[in-house]
Order: C-alpha cells, then sequence, then structure tokens
C-alpha cells in the first residue's frame, strides 16, 4: 500500500477525527430516528386511544340512555298499581260476596293483561297480599289466586327491601324467576349470587326484577303488600348485545354493591366473579385494569338507578388495534434511516476530516522550520477562516522572525547610540551651568535666572530616561518651568502652587503636567488684559491623584470646547492645533499608563477661564 494510501486509512482510526464524527452522527442520527419513532407510534398509540375510548364511550352512554327509557316505562306502568282500587280490595278481601270476589278477579286480570302487558314484555308478576289474598300473572298459568304471603316470602332479603323503599322501585336486576315449589304457596324466594338456571318451567332462564310496596292510600296507608314485577330480559339484553366492541368485548351492568345485575347473555367471562366497581372514579369515565390476567380497558357510565353502572369492557389491544399498522411503519422508517444516518455520517467525517487533514498538514510543515507554506484552497466556511489565519499567521512569524534577526544584529548599534545621548545630555548640563555662573560673574542676574532654571528644567525632564518620577520631583519640574515664564512675562500673572504631603513619595507620568500649564499660559493669561491667575494642585481623593490647573484668562469658545473634547474622545492620535495635539498626547499616555477613565477632564467659559483636571490611581516609589 503506498504512503498516501495508509495516511487516509489512518484518518480513519479510533482516534482520529474522521471516526469520531462517523460516530457521532450514526450514533446521534441513529437514536434521534429511535426516538422520534417511539414517541411517534406511543402518541399516535394514545391518540387512538382515546378516540376509540371516547367512541366507546360515547356508545356506552347512548346504551344506557335506551336502557334507562325503559326503565322509567317500567316505573310509569308500576305507579299504575298504587292507586288501583280492585287490587285493594283483593289484598283487604273487603268483598260483598262471592260474585264480587270474581268480578274483581277478572278486573284484576284484565287491567294486568291490556294495561301493564300491553308491550307483552312481562314474564311474572307477583301482587303479595298480606292480609288476605295474593295473586300472580304469568304467560304459563295466566291468572292465579294465591293464599297470603307467608314468612318464606315475607321474610326474604328482597321482600324487606321493597317494603323498606316504602313505595319507591327496588331494582333487583336480571335473575332467574321464582319457581314454584313450596309447600304452603307453590313458590320459592331466589338469591342474586345463584346461577342461572337453563329455562324451564317458569319460561326464560332469567328475568328483569323490580318491585315496590303497596299501600292502602284509602284507608290507613300502611303497606298491605307488594308487587313484584319479572320483565323478559330481551329488550335490555339486546341494547347490551349491541355493546359487543367488534366481537371482543362484554357489557353488563352492576349494582351499587358491585353485584353483577345484567348481562347479554346467561355466559360470562372468566374474572367477573370477583370483580369490584370500586376502582370506577366518577359518574363515567374509561379506565384500565386486568382481569383474569389479561390487560382490560373499562368503559362505564352511572345509570339511572342510583349505583348503579353500565359496564362495557374490552380488551386493550382493542384500542390500540390500529396502531399496530403504524407500529410496523414506524420499525420499517427507522430502519430506512438508519441506513441513511450511515451514508450520510460518513460523508460528513469524510467532508469534516478532510480541511482538518489539510490544516494538520501544512501545520507540520510550519513546525518543522518551512514558514513559506501556505494553504491555497479557497473555501468560504469556517475552515476557510481557518486557512486565511494559518496563512497569515505564518506570514506574521517569518516577518518577526526576520524583524528579530535585523534586532539583533543592530543591537550593539542602538547602545552606542544611547552611549552618545547620555554623552550630549551632559554636555548640555555642563555648558548651561557654565553660562549660568559667567552670568553671574557680569551680574546678568535675569539671564542666570533663566539658563538656571533651564538646566534644571531639562535635567529633571531627561531623568536618565525614565518615563515615571515622584510627585515631589513633578512639582520641581514645574517650578523650574514656571521661573523661565515669571522672567519672561514679568507680573502678569500669580502662580500658586500647592500639593499634600503624603502625595509626594508618588509617583506619576513625567511628561503630563507641564503642557497643561505651557496651555494655561499661552492660550488663556497671555490673552488676559490686567493681571491674571494660575493655581497648581496635587491632590489625594480616596485612592487617586488629582492634578489641577485653573487659570483666570480668556476662556475657550463654547464650540472650539465642545471640538477639543470630540478630538480627545475620538481613537485618532492627532487632533486639530497645537494645544489638541498636546492634550491629545497627554490622553494617549494617560490611557496607555492607567486605563480609560483618566484622560483630561476641561471645563471653561469665555471671559472667565480654564479648568483642566486629571485624576490617576496612586502608585508609590520603589524604595
Amino acid at each position: 500500500m503506498k504512503a498516501g494510501a495508509r495516511r487516509i486509512w489512518s484518518r480513519y482510526r479510533l482516534w482520529s477525527v474522521g471516526y469520531k464524527m462517523f460516530a457521532l452522527y450514526f450514533v446521534s442520527m441513529t437514536l434521534s430516528a429511535a426516538l422520534i419513532g417511539y414517541f411517534s407510534y406511543r402518541k399516535s398509540t394514545d391518540i387512538i386511544g382515546m378516540k376509540v375510548g371516547q367512541l366507546a364511550l360515547e356508545t356506552v352512554r347512548q346504551a344506557d340512555e335506551r336502557i334507562g327509557s325503559i326503565l322509567a316505562d317500567y316505573q310509569n306502568r308500576s305507579q299504575l298499581l298504587l292507586g288501583f282500587r280492585a287490587l285493594q280490595k283483593g289484598f283487604l278481601d273487603d268483598f260483598q260476596d262471592n260474585y264480587d270476589r270474581i268480578r274483581t278477579k277478572m278486573e284484576i286480570n284484565n287491567f294486568i293483561s291490556t294495561t301493564l302487558n300491553a308491550e307483552n314484555d312481562l314474564a311474572n308478576l307477583y301482587l303479595f297480599g298480606e292480609k288476605a289474598n295474593s295473586y300472580r300473572y304469568g304467560e304459563a298459568e295466566n291468572f292465579v289466586v294465591l293464599p297470603a304471603a307467608g314468612p318464606d316470602i315475607t321474610g326474604a332479603d328482597w321482600y324487606r327491601e321493597i317494603e323498606a323503599a316504602d313505595g319507591r322501585v327496588v331494582w333487583l336486576g336480571m335473575r332467574p324467576p321464582i319457581t314454584y315449589g313450596s309447600p304452603s304457596y307453590g313458590l320459592v324466594s331466589y338469591k342474586a349470587e345463584e346461577p342461572a338456571p337453563k329455562a324451564g318451567a317458569g319460561g326464560s332462564s332469567v328475568v328483569f326484577a323490580f318491585g315496590r310496596a303497596i299501600k292502602d292510600i284509602y284507608g290507613t296507608n300502611e303497606t298491605i303488600g307488594v308487587a313484584l314485577f319479572e320483565m323478559k330480559p330481551y329488550p335490555i339484553r339486546d341494547i347490551l348485545k349491541q355493546i359487543n366492541f367488534d366481537s371482543s368485548g362484554f357489557t353488563f351492568m352492576v349494582d351499587e354493591r358491585s353485584r353483577i345485575v345484567g348481562t347479554p347473555g346467561d355466559e360470562r367471562p372468566a374474572g367477573l366473579e370477583t370483580f369490584s366497581a370500586d376502582a370506577l372514579k366518577g359518574e363515567r369515565g374509561m379506565t384500565r385494569t386486568r382481569i383474569a390476567g389479561r390487560d382490560t380497558v373499562l368503559v362505564y357510565d352511572s345509570m339511572r338507578v342510583d349505583g348503579w353502572k353500565l359496564i362495557g369492557m374490552a380488551p386493550a389491544d382493542h384500542f390500540v388495534r390500529d396502531s399496530l399498522e403504524i407500529r410496523g411503519f414506524t420499525v420499517a422508517l427507522a430502519i430506512g434511516l438508519m441506513f441513511v444516518a450511515v451514508g450520510l455520517a460518513f460523508v460528513a467525517a469524510r467532508e469534516m476530516s478532510k480541511p482538518v487533514y489539510r490544516l494538520m498538514k501544512a501545520m507540520r510543515t510550519a513546525r518543522e522550520g518551512d514558514f513559506r507554506v501556505r494553504i491555497d484552497e479557497k473555501r468560504r466556511d469556517e475552515f476557510g477562516i481557518l486557512y486565511d489565519s494559518f496563512n497569515l499567521m505564518v506570514s506574521r512569524l517569518k516577518s518577526l522572525i526576520d524583524e528579530l534577526y535585523v534586532q539583533r544584529l543592530l543591537q550593539t548599534e542602538l547602545k552606542l547610540k544611547m552611549m552618545a545621548s547620555q554623552i550630549n545630555a551632559h554636555f548640555l548640563y555642563n555648558t548651561l551651568d557654565s553660562i549660568h555662573w559667567i552670568s553671574r560673574m557680569y551680574k546678568a542676574d535675569e539671564i542666570s535666572t533663566m539658563i538656571f532654571g533651564l538646566s534644571n528644567y531639562l535635567r529633571i525632564s531627561l531623568s536618565g530616561g525614565k518615563q515615571e518620577v515622584a510627585v515631589r520631583e513633578a512639582v520641581r519640574l514645574i517650578d523650574h518651568y514656571l521661573d523661565i515664564q515669571r522672567i519672561r512675562y514679568q507680573d502678569r500673572f500669580v502662580v500658586r502652587i500647592a500639593c499634600d504631603e503624603e502625595l509626594r513619595d508618588y509617583v506619576v507620568l513625567k511628561p503630563v503636567f507641564q503642557p497643561l500649564v505651557e496651555n494655561a499660559i499661552y492660550h488663556g493669561l497671555e490673552k488676559k488684559k490686567g493681571r491674571g491667575r494660575l493655581d497648581i494642585r496635587w491632590k489625594k481623593e480616596g485612592d487617586r491623584l488629582v492634578y489641577e490647573v485653573i487659570d483666570d484668562g480668556a476662556g475657550i469658545p463654547p464650540g472650539r470646547l465642545a471640538e477639543i473634547r470630540r478630538t480627545l474622545e475620538s481613537p485618532e492620535l492627532i487632533g486639530d492645533g497645537e494645544s489638541c495635539f498636546a492634550l491629545k498626547n497627554i490622553h494617549s499616555q494617560l490611557k496607555l499608563a492607567y486605563g480609560d477613565g483618566c484622560g483630561p477632564w476641561i471645563e471653561s467659559e469665555p471671559g472667565r477661564g480654564t479648568r483642566v483636571r486629571l485624576s490617576v490611581p496612586l502608585a508609590k516609589c520603589q524604595k
């Protein structure tokens, strides 16, 4: 394998950027596709389940309304018995003669057959009288007169429950009908937990039963009997059968004690023997539970009978059956996206590693000392910026190396020039000192004073090339400068210099004070008519040194003052005019030495003078 090919393959090793980019893109895109598919499937499943559940709940609610209409009709028909006079006579045996007894029996029979059983949905009707007579109407035996109800009937739980309702309807639900067998009355009471018998001597295997107490409304208003209706279950069962959830569910009714009081048929699914309605919260809704080890959804609605609920039961997968197709599509889409992710990850890793490798190769060449290397590829992305920056960096490094080489060659010459400059400065001090003493010999005091002041000024001003001096030296520098100006201007102005004693050992920039005093004299006091005043102060304010130059000269016009302030705030070095140049120079030196906020601040009013203020941080002299 060639060396170039080996280098290319080396980029895809575990530690290479290309491999890492491939792994990152592949994992991120695959994980994103998987998460999007999973959550979209879950969301669609929830939405489908919710929609199907809402539809199922609406179906149950409509069925509840239909069953409620049937129960309301049952209740209205039973209401007719309460004031039926012939039944009251039969219960109390209030007959004038045997003919009256027979006629009353026929009247009761006709009333039941034509009014109460007009819909032909009555399986049996038991009218249990507690005083004298009882009656039974049924499909098989028609109308039969029986003795008064005995303890085996009046002592039954359902009988006492009906009697305790004080005339209100008591719904007993679907259960086996009462059958013949009692020695005394030919009747046997039934219990709710008994399984439904096969069809036989009573007609139907199951009836829908309810009852209500009959009172003596024409006499003492006491309970004189109980009416027990056994209706054919088919109208209610037909409604329950219609809620079958595509033949995969089961619908039933429960009472307030979780007893099943209505089913679409005699067969019941496994697990309902221990069913409890306590988990059904609210009047209507949908919930999930496990019945007979299977995840099951219950859709329920409260019925008109207090405490009763109509419940639709179906396997949970019935509600999300349509989402299985979505799951298959999601899995196929995720697999397809995974292959796309592999391709995109490979392309992205290759496109990312190529420019990185090109940059690494150029950097390796520069590291070996060849600063003539350049990356000629033009790109408009971030790598293009990196390439341009690399080319500029290498070019500058080459220039700096060349400059450093030249500086080392000229270092000896620079040292010689500095030594010559110091010799020239000493020669100037000595010459001025000689002129000073000759002037004193010839008693030229003014020339002597000016020469002496200039000599001292130059000595302090040069100060071995140092940029910083102690405050006391800066005060002496200003004092020597003013010695020269006093001789020139005679008595044109009065100078007052003040300096806090605690500031004298702090260091300050040397060249920033004298130009401010010079500006105050040339541009302020020189233009004033009459004698002027110049105040120079060094004072301490907190941890800062404040330097002020105040004159009562001609002042600065507002337009010119605004122009000077703009010049000081601008980034240019040179301003307009000599004064702006000096102020801009001071401002630049202070900014470089102390940072922003230390430049000169000028206040001036034409005809009343000018005030210039500097504020710099305090710095102690090094001992």
